[in-house]
């Protein structure tokens, strides 16, 4: 998944005072000239800020780079360090040009760095990343500004930033490229590397791939999918609204958006899923996010917006099932999400955790879906487009979007966001009564709905099956219950309330089976190692805490032989296939199904008679615990996993017997 950074922005804003003018016909403008040695480190840059106003100009840095030179108006000008950068007092009104020269050394790219974030700075002969928010250069925070990028490296080296491509030059020694932006809100970060470049014209747009040699064969792959997904949402949404998007490899291990620009780490870019929706999900940012930007304090809906529209929109492309699949996979997840960890899609600001992709991307995506149907797809689609035209950059909150799409579907939408924004929670729904009788040549089918309170306002999918087949209507139920009559000119064989999950709402017993999830999601796991190895214990613990949500606590239990010394935290327990099968047996729980095939690793979902969540790992030894770090976390929505014996994971959700929303009828 994708990591975006544009999130700190919004922070970084609110805490950094705005000391350049602010006037939207003439915006402050960075003139950045940088010289880059990737493989040293070595970086030397030159900043000319024009259009300062009087006053203290603060201004920060990274603690690496040391600040050289600073001129105001041609001559030289004191400045005051500080400890995240320096301060350049100003006389007069302005505006000021000043400009700063610096040098330091990147911190250098170690060969065992697991993750590089948003706020990084590393360079190596792998390549460089500096990100914006690393301080690479002198830089206010204040937003909006103009800024003109010009980057030389040796020759050898390719170099890319946001922003359009004004000029690209390479001689014997040495590669130049300028990057500008007329309406930045974040400062450029710079990607630096032995790229091959590959480039294709896209109606008008350049599309590249920055790839080294060893996988340069995957750029055309890249730049069909990007062109597709391109051309894809130009016609859905409008205009793409820059001149270039770039997808450049990385030697960390991330995956992280930028304003037209990926950049992924190039150990995933041969995996599928990756050219897939993971790919159509950033160049869709290009217009959710970073076209029409998002008003944090407000609310993020340009994730939950983003993934209807790219990764439910391709799942729509391979069939009814497809969807059906995703949406209930969205289900899934949120059933497995604690009471104590849900929250408000208003909240929802960006992906700190699981927890919060599972409202702020699923939930918030099922809303898209739902408000769709409320309104027709013709009413969404318009309401898209103008949601588009409207703010195109501009900030626009989820009021604003409500706004836009009452204004197309001519009615009022307030309840529905109001509902799906500012409740926590999710209805859920029971087919309390169905009954049927004969009148005449007809057939009336009276059929009882309830859901929990406070009662939310649901257009629920009912399917009513046929001897001529399956009839979908839709109702509306607006309170805690509510009686729908069916007229039919034959006998009604079942009745099934929202057979295809299109609404958000929690699963009932017996829609859904035990998925890894429903541990690494808790708050707090108990951990139970049943091997008399110290080491494999250790192992296991490491395991363990891969596998839980960022800011959750894995616990060891000591010993326990039955489930009294655990509470009612979920367990995650791991042993050898023999002891995992004696501890079921103990505790009455459900053993490893026989259809599980042999392999280095096996993981499996199961509850107890009290429905506590428990894990089984049964594993060969330290080194499959081990390697399991990497790779089992990625299985969360699965009720089980097999991993090693050489060959492809074997993976599933256990089956689901029956629906408690369908009943049959008989005479």
């Amino acid at each position: 998944m994708i990591r975006r950074i544009q999130i700190a922005l919004a922070v970084f804003l609110c805490l950094t005072g705005a000391v350049i003018g602010q006037d939207q016909a003439k915006l402050p403008h960075y003139n950045i000239t940088a010289d880059l040695d990737p493989e040293t480190g070595a970086l030397s840059v030159e900043v000319t800020i024009t259009g300062v106003e009087g006053g203290p100009l603060a201004l920060r840095r990274a603690d690496w780079l040391t600040i050289e030179n600073v001129a105001v108006g041609g001559s030289a000008h004191a400045f005051t360090p500080q400890r995240k950068g320096f301060i350049v007092p100003l006389s007069g009104a302005g505006p000021h040009d000043v400009v700063i020269s610096a040098s330091g050394t990147i911190p250098a790219l170690a060969s065992g760095v697991r993750r590089g974030g948003g706020g990084s700075a590393v360079s190596g002969a792998k390549g460089t990343f500096l990100s914006g928010y690393s301080g690479w250069f002198p830089f206010s925070g204040s937003a909006p500004f103009s800024y003109r990028l010009s980057v030389s490296a040796p020759a050898g080296t390719k170099a890319v930033s946001p922003g359009k491509i004004l000029q690209e030059t390479e001689t014997a020694t040495r590669y130049t490229a300028v990057f500008v932006s007329e309406k930045a809100f974040e400062a450029p970060s710079l990607f630096a590397g032995p790229y091959e470049i590959n480039e294709r014209d896209v109606g008008g747009i350049r599309v590249r791939t920055y790839f080294p040699a060893e996988i340069a064969g995957f750029s055309g792959d890249y730049l069909d999918a990007a062109g597709r997904y391109l051309t894809r949402f130009s016609a859905e949404i409008g205009h793409y609204p820059y001149e270039d998007f770039h997808i450049v490899a990385s030697p960390l291990p991330v995956g992280l958006a930028f304003v037209n620009l990926t950049y992924i780490g190039e150990m995933i870019v041969p995996l599928p899923f990756m050219k897939g929706r993971s790919l159509a999900h950033e160049v869709l940012h290009n217009w959710w996010g970073n076209g029409v930007y998002v008003d944090y304090p407000s609310g993020n809906w340009s994730e939950g917006l983003t993934t209807f529209m790219a990764d439910y929109g391709l799942a729509k492309d391979q069939g009814s099932e497809a969807a059906k699949t995703m949406r209930l996979q969205w289900l899934r997840d949120y059933a497995a999400l604690p009471e104590s960890r849900d929250a408000r899609v208003r909240d929802f600001i960006g992906k700190e955790h699981q927890a919060a992709q599972i409202i702020g991307y699923n939930k918030a995506a099922f809303l898209f879906h739902m408000l769709e149907t409320e309104i027709g797809q013709e009413s969404f689609a318009r309401g898209l487009r103008k949601f588009w035209s409207d703010y195109t950059f501009e900030t626009a909150s989820w009021s604003d979007m409500s706004r836009v799409f009452e204004v197309v579907a001519g009615r009022d939408l307030g309840a529905f966001f109001d509902q799906w924004l500012d409740r926590v929670g999710a209805p859920e729904l029971t087919l309390a009564d169905v009954q049927t009788e004969q009148t005449g040549d007809e057939f009336l089918t009276t059929v009882t709905v309830r859901q929990s309170t406070p009662a939310y306002s649901l257009l629920v999918p009912m399917d009513l099956e046929k001897g001529s087949g399956t009839e979908r209507f839709l109702r509306r139920l607006d309170g805690p219950e509510a009686v729908f009559e069916f007229r039919t000119g034959e006998p009604v064989k079942s009745v099934h309330i929202d057979p295809d999950f299109d609404l958000f709402r929690r699963l009932l017993t017996g829609e859904t089976m035990p998925i890894m999830r429903d541990i690494t999601l808790a708050p707090d796991v108990a951990m139970l190692s049943l091997h008399d190895d110290d080491s494999l214990s250790e192992q296991a613990l490491g395991l363990a805490n891969s596998l839980i949500d960022r800011g959750s606590t894995a616990e060891i239990v000591a010993e326990a032989p039955n489930l009294t010394q655990v509470g009612s935290l979920p367990l995650i327990v791991v042993g050898e296939p023999a002891e995992l099968a004696e501890f079921a047996k103990d505790n009455s729980i459900s053993p490893v199904p026989e259809k599980l095939e042999a392999g280095a690793l096996t993981a499996w979902a199961a509850q107890t008679p009290a429905r506590l969540p428990v894990l089984f790992i049964a594993a060969d030894g330290a080194e499959a615990l081990r390697s399991a770090r990497r790779s089992l976390r990625h299985y969360g929505r699965q009720s089980y996993v097999v991993l090693g014996g050489g060959k492809a994971p074997q993976r599933g959700i256990w089956p689901v017997a029956s629906s408690p929303l369908m009943k049959p009828l008989t005479k």
